[in-house]
């Protein structure tokens, strides 16, 4: 066994420790999200994108590992399993897809135009990766050790078209939630909310693992051709896009369910800066008027006491539709 092949086997093995780990840290927030459910009939966006990106993504790294390091494969029943690996991989990329096709819609504020053209670069996309993983994946082996092997097509390789087509997804999914944020700030409908800052940045952590692993998958099929080391990170590939997707989902939906522990006083009004010039107003600790002003808070019996909540007042339209129907 060559170096690269040894190379390849410790890949898939990692990616699937690091996404096996990776669960463990958020399958806490996960059940969260599910015990919010009103009912196993009637589960939010958030909760269906979620089983979709996660277990989608799974199913496509057991498969391509079993595949690889089974023993029991012989060429009829390779014949019947080879397929499953590439299309369950991208059965998972559409589901990643859906997530950030829904989010990103959700901050253009559903506006027709941003909604029709990511939705159809979404079918575009999808179309050209199912199509580059089916046109050059024709053939079969089933291995001397009893795995099941795809080969590529002996006239043309396009297995390249996949990560090229993601690549100009997620570009055009990043400048388009910059754009979106872009304008609800100026148009001052939110206050540079902490809402927009964990779509910002679970949004670049996206971004910057996922284009690292495409533009290195890219790397290896562009200098390998049509040799097997070409997929040393596949299966890294696939466990990134799931592992990041499914957090970009629980770090919104934490985030919109927190304890509400920010409250604006009543003196000021709405949408108003404080008198210290803070930036982050809305994030300072709370008041709470059930606590006796002389033994919590001796210093703020002047103010007069908190009637409501009102910092969803501040929040650009397309947070409270977020939160309201797709978070929760």
């Amino acid at each position: 066994m060559t170096t690269w092949n040894d190379a390849t086997k410790y890949m898939r093995i990692a990616a699937l420790s690091w996404y096996s780990y990776d669960w463990i840290l958020t399958f806490p927030a996960e059940i969260r999200l599910y015990r919010r459910q009103s009912s196993i009939f009637h589960l939010s966006t958030a909760c269906i994108l979620l089983i979709l990106v996660r277990y989608l993504g799974l199913i496509a790294l057991v498969l391509n590992i079993i595949g690889f390091f089974s023993h029991e494969f012989t060429m009829e029943s390779c014949q019947y399993y080879w397929r499953f690996m590439p299309i369950m991989q991208c059965f998972a990329s559409w589901a990643s897809h859906a997530v950030f096709t829904v989010r990103t819609v959700a901050i253009c504020n559903n506006e027709l135009g941003p909604t029709v053209a990511l939705s159809a670069l979404a079918i575009i996309v999808s179309g050209l990766e199912i199509f580059a993983q089916m046109y050059s994946f024709r053939k079969f082996t089933a291995g001397s050790s009893g795995n099941c092997l795809i080969q590529y097509s002996d006239a043309i390789n396009i297995s390249w078209v996949y990560y090229m087509v993601s690549l100009v997804f997620d570009a055009a999914v990043l400048g388009m939630t910059y754009r979106g944020l872009t304008i609800s700030f100026a148009n001052k409908q939110n206050l540079r909310s902490g809402f927009s800052d964990v779509l910002w940045h679970s949004s670049m952590r996206y971004f910057v693992a996922t284009t690292l692993f495409n533009a290195l998958n890219l790397a290896f099929y562009a200098h390998y051709k049509n040799t097997s080391n070409s997929t040393i990170l596949c299966a890294m590939g696939i466990a990134i896009t799931s592992m990041m997707s499914s957090r970009v989902i629980l770090d919104l939906h934490n985030y919109a369910n927190r304890p509400i522990s920010t409250f604006q006083l009543t003196g000021l009004p709405t949408g108003a800066e404080p008198s210290q010039g803070s930036s982050n107003f809305s994030q300072t600790p709370s008041f709470d008027t059930r606590v006796a002003p002389s033994s919590a808070a001796p210093h703020m019996t002047s103010f007069p006491p908190i009637v409501e909540d009102t910092s969803k007042h501040n929040m650009a339209p397309w947070e409270t539709h977020w939160q309201a129907k797709t978070v929760a």
